[in-house]
């Protein structure tokens, strides 16, 4: 059973009874599911645009394919041309890995937070620009914000750069 909430609940019904045997959550609404022939294993598709694949004997799962679910506004490449960071309508933001073709990191800006730009910093950090005037600097390894600064334009921060003497 998948649900709004993003568990999908594995139910028996030995003994006319339903009872709980397994219970998974995972990142967005359930909008699909879908049993594989040998019913091994399930596919799961969410309102957050990814796709699970899910053993039906536990519910262990782990992410197929991931996507930006609102529109791109920028995309840059930073020091390594295997990897680029993109930022979306939405307030996601996500790097890349070209080689393997899926995502290594995401964050958020915080809630109803449009993205607006974004750049790879020479020490690898990500600065970021956005729809409520602040330009926010997370770390990929830690995926914690490492500073933000409030207010830096009135309305929304269309565009960034950094390298070692500038913002």
């Amino acid at each position: 059973i998948g649900g709004g909430d993003g568990k999908v609940k594995k139910i028996c019904t030995e003994g006319g009874k339903w009872n709980l045997s397994h219970e998974a959550l995972i990142d967005g609404k359930v909008t699909s599911l879908s049993l594989s022939n040998d019913k091994k294993e399930l596919i799961v598709g969410t309102s957050k645009s990814k796709i699970y694949r899910m053993l039906t004997s536990d519910l262990s799962f782990m992410i197929h394919t991931d996507a930006h679910y609102g529109g791109i506004n920028d995309l840059a490449f930073g020091n390594n041309d295997n990897e680029f960071v993109c930022i979306d309508e939405t307030g996601i933001l996500k790097i890349w890995d070209n080689s393997e073709y899926k995502t290594t990191f995401t964050a958020s800006g915080g809630k109803n937070v449009e993205g607006c730009s974004c750049c790879v910093a020479e020490d690898n950090s990500i600065v970021t620009g956005w729809s409520d005037g602040f330009i926010r600097c997370f770390d990929p390894q830690s995926h914690a914000i490492l500073w933000e600064v409030a207010g830096a334009h009135k309305g929304r921060v269309t565009s960034v750069y950094a390298d070692a003497n500038y913002i």
